[in-house]
This record gives C-alpha cells, structure tokens and sequence, in this order.
C-alpha cells in the first residue's frame, strides 16, 4: 500500500470521526428539545447513540494508532521528508516498470530470435534440399547420356561390323566371279586331243607338256572326270 493510500485512508476516518460527532451533537440537541418539551417522559438510550461512541473509541484507540505504526514501520525515514519519500516511492515503482518491461522485452528478444533461428534452420534445409535434388538430376543426367553414348557406341561398331562383313561377302563373291571367268576362259581355251590307235594317256602327256609324271596325269584325269589313264581310239581329250 502506497503512502497516498495511507493518507486516503486518514482523511476517511477523520471524516468519519467528524460526522460522528456531528451526529452526536445532534443526538444531544434532539434529546434537550425532548427533555424540554415533556419533563413527565423518561428519555430513552438510543440505541444509534451506542453504535457511533463505539466506532469512536475504536478508531480512535486501536486503527488511528494501529496506522500510524504500518506508516512508521514501512515508509518512515528519519532523514527524510515526505517529498523525498514519496519519489523513492515513485522510483521504486519505476524500477519495477522497467524490470517488467526489460522481461517483457527480453522474453519478446528471445522468442524473436527463435523464431530467426527456426526460419534460418528451415532456409538451410530447403537450400539442402534443392542442392540434393539438383545432384540427382545431374547425376540421372548424366548416366543418361553415357547410356546413350554406349548405345551409339555400339551401333557405330554393329554398323562398322556390317560394313566389314559386306566388304568381306563382295570380296569373296567378286573372287568367285573372277574364279569363274578365269574356268570360263580357261575352259573356252582349252587345248583338245582325239586319240589314235597306238596311243595312250601318258604318250599324250609327253606329247603336249613334255612331261608324263603323275602330277601331269592327274591334271589330265581330273580335267576329263577319267577314273583311270585308259583311253580308247576317238576318244577327245580336254588338255588343261
């Protein structure tokens, strides 16, 4: 309870103590006019004129010193006045505004700081995020394009095998052909020989290559499809 409450509480009391004795002199007037008036009529004791003596002796025996003790314990200082009282009173007051104000502002301070810090975290999360799927991306990218160059890779060397194996199927068949045209002309100047009596296959031999060895009979023989070196008179003999 302030100082100023203190003396409210003072002032009440000493209005209260006034109208009470305002109220007894008028008990006190009314009763002489009532003794004046009939002197035959015993006055009566009211019982509102007990009540306010009660109140009297109370306040002024037990709360006007009982108050006077609360202001002395709690705001008297020898060395001060009132004036200087009451603004260590403001002061206080003012202390304490602050001190609830400096937490209000701290607890503020700290939850906006969490709150930086949340959004901070969630920030760096997100980045990590972003950079973790921009790695994927690049990564499936990137095996994407060696798949396709393995493909191509292989299509390039399937492609060169063909080619290889085109190149190689002409050769061969242009080596057939020139085979051929070779029997062919071969075939087309092929010597003949009909035989005579008194001949036989290695006098022909000696006669047209000089030489009656078995190669040379062979060549004959495999020429004319003969199983054997018979001939008979008449018989044309291919001479390769």
């Amino acid at each position: 309870m302030s100082k100023e409450d203190y003396r409210d509480k003072i002032e009440e009391h000493r209005q209260s103590f006034e109208e009470e004795q305002q109220e007894q002199l008028n008990l006190s007037r009314v009763s002489r006019m009532n003794k004046n008036g009939s002197n035959n009529k015993k006055p009566k004791k009211s019982k509102q004129r007990k009540f306010p003596l009660m109140t009297i002796l109370f306040v002024t025996f037990i709360l006007i010193p009982l108050t006077i003790l609360i202001y002395f314990v709690q705001f008297y200082d020898p060395g001060k006045t009132i004036e200087e009282a009451e603004k260590d009173t403001m002061k206080d007051s003012v202390v304490e505004f602050d001190k609830t104000n400096g937490k209000a502002e701290a607890s503020t301070s700290t939850e906006n700081d969490k709150d930086d810090k949340a959004n901070e975290q969630a920030k760096e999360q997100a980045q990590k995020d972003a950079e973790k799927l921009a790695a994927q991306q690049k990564a499936a990218e990137e095996a994407k394009k060696a798949e396709e160059a393995k493909k191509a890779e292989e299509a390039k060397v399937a492609q060169q095998q063909a080619e290889a194996a085109k190149k190689a199927e002409e050769a061969k068949k242009a080596e057939e052909a020139r085979k051929a045209e070779e029997a062919k002309k071969n075939a087309a100047n092929a010597k003949t020989h009909t035989v005579k009596s008194n001949e036989n296959l290695y006098r022909i031999a000696l006669k047209y290559y000089g030489d009656g060895s078995e190669a040379t009979l062979a060549k004959i023989r495999a020429a004319n499809g003969m199983p054997n070196d018979t001939v008979f008179v008449g018989q044309v003999i291919k001479l390769p």
